[in-house]
């Protein structure tokens, strides 16, 4: 039996409660960080670049947002796309972002930190890794 990627994001919907957005083309990631954040957050997936800034767009006048992860590298718009728009409408202190990526070479290591990003995770990573990213993430919102 196959395994969709498919998740079905409504990028109209606007986000009436503290929400976690995870941008990675991987279906495991996506799964993996809403099983550990489900219960005290909203979790919302984006596959793409393209799907992540339809959502943050749709949300960017408003306050739930509270973190980003953000993988680099994606099919069609990546990690640095998405940056650049959100640094492009000053929305990088409003929605957080920490990157988890695959990548830790140091050019993109480097290239991830000319942006006004909170931290970097990378992969494989486990729950402790990203529930750590994620309140740090949260908390640099609540110091801004």
């Amino acid at each position: 039996e196959e395994i969709s990627e498919n998740v079905v994001v409504d990028d109209a919907d606007k986000y009436t409660s503290q929400t976690i957005l995870v941008v990675d083309d991987s279906n495991i990631v996506r799964n993996f960080v809403k099983r550990i954040f489900s219960e005290r957050y909203n979790v919302a997936m984006a596959k793409d670049g393209k799907e992540a800034i339809d959502i943050i767009n749709a949300n960017s006048d408003t306050d739930f947002v509270e973190a980003i992860l953000l993988d680099l590298n994606m099919p069609g718009v990546d990690g640095f796309g998405v940056l650049e728009y959100m640094r492009q409408n000053n929305l990088l202190k409003k929605m957080p972002v920490s990157i988890i990526s695959g990548d830790s070479s140091k050019e993109t290591i480097d290239r991830a930190f000319t942006y006004e990003i909170v931290d970097m995770v990378t992969k494989p990573f486990n729950d402790s890794n990203i529930k750590s990213v994620v309140e740090k993430t949260i908390y640099y919102k609540e110091m801004i």
